[in-house]
């Protein structure tokens, strides 16, 4: 077994260290690796990847790099929860073209047993599958499976791995291109921010500071490869952004609060960001400094709801503003005296005697 992990973590390594990579090492080290001895080669159900042992070590080390993204891949397309009702052997050999297809355009080196039919070039999993004959509906060796849990379960949880892995290959830098543009697309959809905050920020935030807001170049630390001006001003330097994890957000409307936060990130640049996650009592409280601090934040809660705890929070440590992004389902409380604004999704009743309110919808 001690061959077996160090032949598993050369392999790591080697997809570390490969340019443009951050996405998929991101995805493939979020998943539980498995060693099993009941499958031919290697197989994943969105939350492990399962190997034969005998399989994997009679590969090179490039050949087990090119397994390791070819199952992370299987995860970012979502192709289990994609199933639906095609032939589950068909679905698996269209979208392993699709895959391997990509993978040897990057210079990968495909194991023996792998399919790529260039006849197939830039068809999506869906299109591919309807070009293949019909032979093609025999059990082979698969390597997808849909495992526990329904389809929407699994896609929100692959959803919170996907926008990790897109914050990490920001901050890493890498190439446009790097995420192949069907994902990318899918991801610029999740998390394009709802709220117009440079509009929002300069309304509800020019009676906060003394001073005007300026433009100058973004934190780094933030945003290191964009080179857009962002909104700022010097006295605006502690900012508290709570995020409502209770069991009445669903997990879309976590992703988009977890979008709306990069945003303000991105445009206000603070020198303190502190990130609080709350249901009936806080779950976290983190400091982030960075796009990369955020995407390693775990997010947890699914409680009820009450804000107090929030606000008792504020109360004490004294930030410049308080956003708390929340449905508004929570019974009312005792007036914050601070500078607040509730940005309330999908609840046009909510109404509150303090702070500023903004409805938008998800």
């Amino acid at each position: 077994m001690d061959t077996l992990q160090h032949a598993m973590d050369v392999a790591k390594i080697a997809l570390m260290q490969k340019p443009d990579s951050a996405f998929f090492t991101t995805i493939c080290f979020s998943l539980k690796h498995v060693w099993d001895n009941k499958i031919p080669t290697a197989c994943t159900n969105g939350k492990e990847i399962r190997f034969n042992p005998d399989f994997f070590m009679g590969l090179s080390k490039e050949e087990r790099v090119f397994l390791l993204v070819h199952e992370s891949m299987h995860v970012a397309y979502l192709h289990m929860a994609r199933l639906h009702d095609h032939k589950p052997a068909k679905w698996n050999k269209a979208a392993d073209h699709v895959i391997n297809l990509q993978l040897i355009d990057r210079g990968m080196k495909m194991p023996k047993n792998g399919i790529a039919d260039r006849a197939y070039t830039g068809m999506s999993t869906e299109q591919v599958y309807q070009a293949l004959p019909e032979s093609d509906t025999e059990p082979t060796d698969m390597d997808l499976e849909m495992g526990d849990g329904s389809a929407e379960d699994l896609t929100a949880e692959v959803q919170d791995i996907l926008v990790r892995a897109q914050l990490q290959s920001k901050m890493a830098n890498d190439a446009v291109g790097s995420i192949p543009g069907e994902i990318e697309i899918f991801l610029n959809k999740l998390l394009k921010p709802r709220l117009p905050w440079n509009r929002i920020l300069q309304r509800y935030m020019q009676n906060m500071v003394k001073r005007d807001y300026t433009f100058r170049k973004p934190n780094r630390r933030f945003f290191p490869e964009h080179h857009l001006p962002s909104l700022y001003s010097e006295n605006l330097i502690d900012i508290a952004i709570a995020v409502d994890a209770s069991g009445s957000v669903s997990d879309e409307d976590f992703l988009v609060f977890v979008s709306e936060v990069t945003s303000i990130m991105k445009m206000m640049a603070p020198e303190k960001l502190t990130l609080i996650q709350f249901d009936y009592d806080l779950r976290s409280v983190d400091t982030v400094t960075s796009l990369n601090a955020l995407s390693k934040i775990k997010f947890s809660g699914r409680g009820g709801t009450r804000v107090e705890p929030v606000l008792d929070w504020a109360t004490e440590n004294k930030p410049q503003l308080l956003l708390v992004f929340t449905d508004g389902h929570f019974r009312r409380c005792d007036p914050y005296k601070g500078n607040l604004v509730w940005l309330i999704h999908n609840n046009k009743d909510f109404k509150s005697n303090f702070g500023k309110t903004i409805h938008y919808e998800i």
